[in-house]
Formats: structure tokens, C-alpha cells, sequence
């Protein structure tokens, strides 16, 4: 291990760096030749306060298949520094409104409490280590999601573990939308990147929706995004991508929607919307569903519009 390599530069990060006042005094000597300050922007002020300085950035690139190659990062830093407290996607819009990869924009994050979190994200260049303050991060994410129009919200999801770093953590909740037919864009931009994503974490997710008590459809992802539905209307149809499975007397068809960079995000949308429509659910506001993800995990889906 090297102070250049993932693994040195997050421990270089998170055992040795004292940001005191996120001011260039205290952390230009550290980020000299190493990384980037990132300076705080007059509309983040409301936010970081009278701090000169939002971060501490070291890029990586992702050499190959973006998602493999963010998963070899993550697992290096995760052996060096230990386990996440929190993974996730961004959705469409990163940190601070930055713009997200095409790709997909996972994140992992390690958290201090009141004090400082760092976070390996994937950025438009590729990837990067980013030291921050805590609190502005949260504050920004928790008022973007309370007061921002949904399709302007981040969107993504977002894996929290009980540890003891995130105690007091405070979690957005998912917004809605009360039509149909404002579902699929959004949705869409959700289901397009999420197989990169949690194939860039080493998580799965998935949820299942019901028409009152019934279920009818189930999204899982891991290294691929599939789908699993049980219909009482909608004729699905080889043709449709759709496949019969019978499990015991139980009999259910599936839909693999893709893997990372394969998934068609708004037409997948538009037939799930079809489908649930088919089914004689009037509204989202009628869905209910059950979300899941690592059992020892709260998990919130942000970007499912439902």
C-alpha cells in the first residue's frame, strides 16, 4: 500500500487530514500536490456557513467498465478504512447540484458525527475521494428534498447502517408524483442507471409493488435489473421480453431488463406504468410497496416517484 494507491489516499484522508476550519490556511498545506480544495460557492452559503472551503478532493479514474472499476475502488477503501456507513446513488444530480455521470452515480460514505464524512463518489471525470463537512452535505440534501419540484430532485437511493457514526442521521424521504403520466421520465432516470449502480456498490435492492393487498410487480437489482410480476389482466408476451416462471404452484414471469449501461430506463417505465394500468391500479397514489435491501440496512428507494 502507497500513499498514491485508493486504499493510501483513504487513509491518508481519514486518519491524517485535521481540516479545523475548512479555511485555506488550515487546509492548503495538506492538499498541496495531493488534492483539491473545493471552494464554497455563494448559493452554498446558507449551507456551510462561514466555512471558506466545502472539501478536499482526490480524483481516480475508472480504467475499463466504469461500474467494475468503482467497485474495485470501493472495495479497497472499504478494506483499508472498514465497512460504509451509508452507499447509495446520487440519481440525476449529484452533491451540491453538480451533474452526474451517464453512467450511473454511486457512492459510498463514511461518517463522523457532527464533524466530517468522506465520500467516494463517481464523478463526470470518473471518480474521486472527497473529504467534506458533514453537516452542510446533509443540510443541502435534506432541503433539496423537502423544498425542490421532484423533477428537479436528486432522486437515486440511499443504504443507511445502524452504525454508530450515523446516529442522529436525518433521511429524505421519497417524493410522488399523482400522475401517470408524469411517472415514466422520472422513473425512468431512475431504473436506467440503477443496475451500474448497485453492481458499483456490492449491493442489491429491490421493491415490490402492491394493488391493495395484492402484489403485482417486484424490481430487483444487483448485477442486473430484473423484473417479476404476477397478473391477474395484463397478457404479457414473449415479445414483451417477458418469460413464465413456476415456482411450487405458484406461477409468476419475469423481465431482465439489463445489465449496467443496457437498460432502456423510460421505455421500461412506460410499460411498467402499462402494465400496473392493466391491472386496474387508478393512480400511483394506490400503490403501496415494500422496499428491501441489506436486512441490517434502512433502505430508501428517492427516485421511484411512488
Amino acid at each position: 500500500m502507497t500513499k498514491n494507491d485508493t486504499a493510501g489516499i483513504a487513509q491518508w484522508l481519514w486518519h491524517e487530514v485535521n481540516p479545523g476550519d475548512w479555511s485555506g490556511a488550515a487546509l492548503g498545506p495538506a492538499a498541496e500536490g495531493r488534492g483539491r480544495l473545493v471552494p464554497v460557492e455563494e448559493h452554498e452559503r446558507r449551507y456551510a456557513g462561514d466555512r471558506e472551503h466545502r472539501g478536499l478532493t482526490v480524483p481516480l479514474a475508472l480504467e475499463g467498465e466504469p461500474a467494475a472499476a468503482f467497485r474495485r475502488h470501493a472495495a479497497a477503501v472499504e478494506a483499508a478504512i472498514g465497512p460504509a456507513d451509508s452507499v447509495g446513488g446520487h440519481g440525476q444530480t449529484g452533491p451540491w447540484y453538480e451533474p452526474a455521470p451517464e453512467w450511473g452515480a454511486p457512492f459510498l460514505r463514511w461518517r463522523r458525527p457532527g464533524a466530517e464524512s468522506l465520500e467516494l463518489r463517481a464523478t463526470r471525470t470518473g471518480a474521486e475521494l472527497s473529504l467534506q463537512p458533514t453537516e452542510p452535505y446533509e443540510e443541502w440534501r435534506r432541503a433539496t428534498f423537502e423544498w425542490g419540484e421532484p423533477s428537479q430532485s436528486p432522486g437515486g437511493f440511499v443504504i443507511e447502517y445502524p452504525t454508530p457514526a450515523n446516529e442522529g442521521i436525518g433521511t429524505p424521504g421519497g417524493w410522488r408524483v399523482p400522475r401517470w403520466a408524469a411517472l415514466p421520465p422520472l422513473l425512468g432516470a431512475f431504473l436506467r442507471t440503477l443496475p451500474a449502480e448497485t453492481s458499483a456498490i456490492g449491493r442489491n435492492v429491490g421493491v415490490t409493488l402492491f394493488a391493495g393487498t395484492r402484489s403485482v410487480l417486484a424490481v430487483r437489482s444487483a448485477e442486473r435489473l430484473t423484473v417479476e410480476g404476477w397478473f391477474k389482466h395484463f397478457s404479457p408476451g414473449e415479445e414483451q421480453g417477458w418469460s413464465q416462471r413456476v415456482e411450487r404452484t405458484v406461477r409468476s414471469w419475469t423481465l431482465d431488463a439489463g445489465g449496467p449501461g443496457e437498460v432502456d430506463g423510460e421505455r421500461l417505465a412506460r410499460h411498467l406504468v402499462d402494465v400496473l394500468k392493466a391491472e386496474k391500479v387508478s393512480s400511483p397514489a394506490k400503490l403501496s410497496k415494500h422496499v428491501r435491501g441489506p436486512e441490517d440496512a434502512h433502505t430508501v428507494l428517492l427516485g421511484l416517484g411512488f
